[in-house]
């Protein structure tokens, strides 16, 4: 049983689980978050999770924190971008373009928002989800993107599912257990997968901001953990604003399309 806040009990199977929003890899791109905050509280989530680098590559990282540090019940790991902006990772691990849009992010970051990307953990265990940015065995760097990879991280977290980004490609590595072995799969748009009790999931919700999939949409989901149902979007949003705040601040605009 459950106590309520005025005393009275309730039983476990009274109370209503969440229903998570999931984004991740921001990359300070406002008018991709904006779309994607919007899309996801149409429909209906009462909780978010954030799967990490909330700023790197784009124009508006205080205004992209801001945002994310605004919405109530969200739920925030700490991406490979978001620790070096704050000092936690060296810069030299990163490619030119992205070390260039670091230097300049360190350096118009406001000091609340760098505080709060220093404090933001890199695992997240809930119920029945875990949420990384790269991975369970090395939460900030490591890229999933092999099936021996897949295997070897599946002992790294102990919940159904874990949701991650880093790589900005969408996809759901399925483990069957009466099978012994895996399947890897894109994701599609209006996607909906019911998770299975038998089986656990490694799933990569794409990038708001930036994704590599040939896609320039922005990508996120949705997660009713009561009923274990996934769903997958792709969504529109006004690239050619982002593209022009990043060509105004001198930052690699056309590298942000890709």
């Amino acid at each position: 049983m459950k106590k309520n806040g005025d005393g009275s009990n309730t039983s476990e199977k009274n109370v209503k689980r969440p229903h998570f929003g999931i984004f991740s890899d921001v990359h300070s791109n406002l008018e991709a978050l904006s779309v994607v905050l919007e899309h996801l509280e149409h429909q209906g989530v009462n909780s978010y999770l954030c799967c990490g680098d909330i700023v790197g590559y784009g124009p508006n990282p205080n205004e992209c924190v801001e945002k994310v540090r605004s919405i109530k019940d969200c739920f925030v790991v700490m991406g490979n971008h978001d620790a070096a902006s704050c000092g936690l990772k060296d810069t030299a691990w990163f490619n030119k373009y992205a070390r260039a849009t670091l230097h300049w992010t360190e350096n118009v970051l406001k000091e609340e928002n760098r505080d709060y990307l220093y404090r933001l953990p890199r695992m997240i265990t809930g119920d029945n989800y875990t949420i990384v940015h790269g991975s369970p065995r090395d939460p900030l760097n490591e890229y999933l993107l092999e099936e021996k990879q897949f295997l070897e991280n599946l002992g790294y977290f102990g919940t159904q599912v874990c949701f991650i980004g880093h790589s900005h490609i969408p996809f759901v590595v399925l483990s069957q257990s009466s099978k012994g072995g895996i399947e890897i799969k894109r994701l599609r748009e209006n996607e909906t997968i019911k998770l299975l009790p038998e089986n656990r999931y490694i799933i990569n919700v794409g990038s708001v901001g930036q994704p590599r999939d040939k896609d320039p949409r922005a990508c996120c989901a949705v997660f009713n953990s009561e009923e274990t149902e996934f769903n997958f979007f792709r969504l529109e949003y006004e690239i050619n604003k982002t593209q022009e705040k990043m060509h105004e601040a001198k930052l690699l605009w056309k590298r942000y399309q890709t």
